[in-house]
């Protein structure tokens, strides 16, 4: 069974949540019972929380570093979330690399949208640049 992993902005505690119960309805915190918003399976975090999910994740995850005056993000973040749908071996997360300069210093993002992917807690490929729904899932499937 797919999941996907989140952080409750409320109680900032950890949840894993089925990706088909995500998608169907509204996904709660196991924590405090409050809603958790998604976009698609989409979660946005900051880098607390990124390292979180990167170690406690079973899967690869897969991250979008994007900022809100980036042209190309704009286009590609329609795109990350349609394949976050449609793609059962991964987590996605974006990441604003305005509010977290920190680590989109530390992880040498130098062009946006960037897409990592982690396994295991470990970055073990990237791209920089848009990709289509279609591409992205290729690339996160290894094709």
């Amino acid at each position: 069974m797919s999941h996907t992993f989140t952080v409750c902005p409320h109680c900032d505690s950890l949840n894993k949540l089925k990706s088909t119960e995500a998608l169907s309805k509204t996904p709660v915190c196991g924590k405090c019972g409050k809603n958790i918003e998604l976009h698609g399976l989409v979660s946005e975090v900051t880098t607390k929380n990124f390292e979180r999910i990167i170690r406690k994740s079973d899967v690869p995850v897969v991250v979008d570093f994007w900022a809100t005056w980036c042209g190309p993000c704009k286009t590609y973040g329609p795109e990350f979330e349609k394949a976050s749908t449609e793609t059962q071996n991964a987590v996605f997360l974006k990441i604003n690399t305005e509010t977290e300069q920190n680590l989109s210093a530390q992880m040498g993002i130098r062009g946006i949208p960037c897409t990592v992917m982690f396994l295991n807690g470990k970055e073990v490929k990237r791209q920089a640049g848009a990709m289509s729904r279609e591409q992205l899932k290729a690339w996160v499937d290894g094709r």
